[in-house]
């Protein structure tokens, strides 16, 4: 598995920031002021905004091993056995999210940097693992690499000649025509 590493993981946590506040500002809960020259943006519901936050990490996680913003970036959560995780498991990480999240997530990114697997606290917690992935794998992650297999000479045509570039040529030729 390949880890993800802070850089990743914090444009993922900013833009599913920027979806939260936006769907916030549509609903109406969000504000926006300024006061003696300082300008201040939120939310006003507080736990309920909290609970929203959190439920939503912990629903798209369980089910699809992601949120919006790790689709964005190209990564996925995944348990130790390189499945998707739990409920239980996507739960437990996002819980800790807020220790993670103190000081604009400067814990997590402590956590992460400190650890050979690049495990934030919620990840060591539930046993959960952020890993790179394009999304081409719906399944199971690719745990090993794939094994190098080195070309095979080009093979000769029966009657000993090999396949030249006019042959080909006369080949993607057909092959326009068929297509057209």
């Amino acid at each position: 598995m390949e880890y993800a590493g802070v850089g990743r993981r914090f444009v993922a946590v900013l833009v599913d920031l920027v979806l939260f506040l936006l769907v916030a500002a549509l609903l109406g809960g969000a504000y926006s002021t300024t006061e003696n020259g300082v300008h201040r943006v939120g939310i006003e519901s507080g736990w309920l905004s909290l609970l929203i936050f959190l439920g939503y990490y912990v629903v798209f996680e369980a089910i699809l091993g992601r949120t919006i913003g790790k689709v964005v970036v190209g990564i996925r959560v995944v348990g130790e056995d390189a499945e998707s995780i739990s409920w239980g498991q996507a739960l437990g990480r996002n819980l800790l999210r807020v220790v993670d999240a103190l000081f604009f997530y400067f814990v997590a990114a402590i956590f992460v940097w400190s650890s050979s697997k690049r495990q934030r606290l919620g990840d060591r917690a539930a046993n959960t693992f952020v890993i790179r992935d394009g999304g081409e794998h719906r399944g199971r992650a690719r745990v090993t690499p794939l094994a190098f297999e080195a070309p095979q000479p080009a093979a000769a045509v029966d009657d000993g000649t090999y396949y030249t570039q006019e042959q080909f040529m006369e080949d993607l030729g057909r092959a326009k025509r068929v297509n057209d």
